[in-house]
C-alpha cells in the first residue's frame, strides 16, 4: 500500500505542476530559441532510451543501465518534449516549423513512455521482490 500511495501522490504532484505551468501567462517569444534543440533532444533521447530498454535483456549488468535509463534518458526525453509543448502553447500553430517541432516533442514523449514501460517490464520480470534496482 505504501508504494501505491507514493506513486499516486507523485502523479498528482506532476499533474499539479503541469496544470500550473500551462496557466502561466505567455510572454511573446520568450524561450522560442530553446524549442528547436529541445524538440530534437526529446526525439533522440526517446529513441536512445527505447533502444537501451530493449537491450536490458542482453547486457551483462542491466542494473547499471536501468539507473541510466530511468534517471537520465527517460526524464530528459519527457521533460524536453513537455517544455517544447509548453513554449509553443497557445501561439501561432500554423507555421510548419512549429508543427514539426511539436510533432518531434510528442514523438519523443510517446517513445520515452514506451521505453519506461519496457524498462518496468524488465524490472518486474527479472528482479526479485524488494531488492534494490541499480545496485
Amino acid at each position: 500500500m505504501c508504494i501505491t500511495l507514493q506513486v499516486v501522490v507523485s502523479a498528482l504532484i506532476v499533474a499539479a505542476v503541469l496544470w500550473w505551468m500551462w496557466r502561466l501567462p505567455r510572454r511573446d517569444d520568450a524561450m522560442f530559441a530553446w524549442a528547436p534543440p529541445l524538440a530534437l533532444l526529446s526525439a533522440w533521447c526517446g529513441v536512445l532510451s527505447l533502444i537501451g530498454s530493449a537491450c536490458l535483456w542482453v547486457v551483462p549488468y542491466p542494473d547499471n543501465w536501468i539507473t541510466i535509463l530511468f534517471l537520465l534518458l527517460d526524464p530528459a526525453a519527457i521533460a524536453s518534449g513537455t517544455l517544447v509543448l509548453w513554449i509553443y502553447r497557445g501561439g501561432d500553430r500554423a507555421a510548419a516549423t512549429i508543427q514539426l517541432q511539436r510533432m518531434q516533442a510528442k514523438v519523443g514523449i510517446v517513445v520515452a513512455l514506451g521505453a519506461v514501460a519496457l524498462g518496468y517490464l524488465f524490472v518486474m520480470t527479472h528482479k526479485t521482490l524488494f531488492t534494490p534496482v541499480g545496485v
